[in-house]
């Protein structure tokens, strides 16, 4: 489960102070990877915090994960098994991208997985700076998920191969 929670500066004639806005997701497996977590986010002006919570990942290796969304603002889904266009077993990149869209915001540094294939990550990034979109650009939560990456496949790890998935919702 991904829990965001955001927080949003009031005018100045609000006298209660900043609105905090909580959202939740679960990261469910795709591709068979036996991955699952839950993550949470907080928006407090113009930081957003995530911590995510994994279990399944490839242990030992480098695990990619992004807050993804449409260009166009849809909603930003995870796809389904029928995504596997190509009928290899693997939803690839290309093939998930319709659902769940381009990278908005790359959570790194990626976190390694430890020998049990478990990752915890936390880290606070600085909307607008050093190349982190700022909150309009980012958009609404509610419209994103978060994707993690990196699977055994054919004898190799592929970082790439998405392996877990959740879509974020508003609390």
């Amino acid at each position: 489960m991904v829990v965001l929670i955001g927080f949003a500066s009031c005018s100045s004639d609000d006298d209660n102070g900043p609105v905090v806005q909580n959202y939740a997701a679960t990261l469910n497996q795709l591709n068979n990877s036996g991955a699952s977590g839950t993550a949470s986010i907080s928006v407090d002006m113009n930081t957003i915090t995530v911590k995510i919570e994994a279990t399944g990942m490839v242990p030992s290796k480098l695990h990619p994960q992004h807050i993804h969304g449409k260009d166009d603002g849809s909603n930003a889904t995870c796809p389904p098994a029928s995504a596997d266009t190509d009928g290899d077993g693997i939803i690839t990149i290309p093939e998930g991208a319709p659902f769940y869209g381009a990278v908005l915001l790359p959570l790194e540094d990626f976190p390694t997985a430890d020998a049990n294939g478990k990752i915890s990550f936390t880290k606070t990034f600085t909307l607008g700076e050093n190349g982190v979109l700022t909150a309009d650009a980012l958009g609404a939560l509610e419209d994103r998920s978060i994707v993690l990456h990196g699977l055994n496949n054919d004898g190799s790890y592929v970082a790439t191969i998405p392996v877990a998935c959740g879509q974020i919702t508003k609390i």
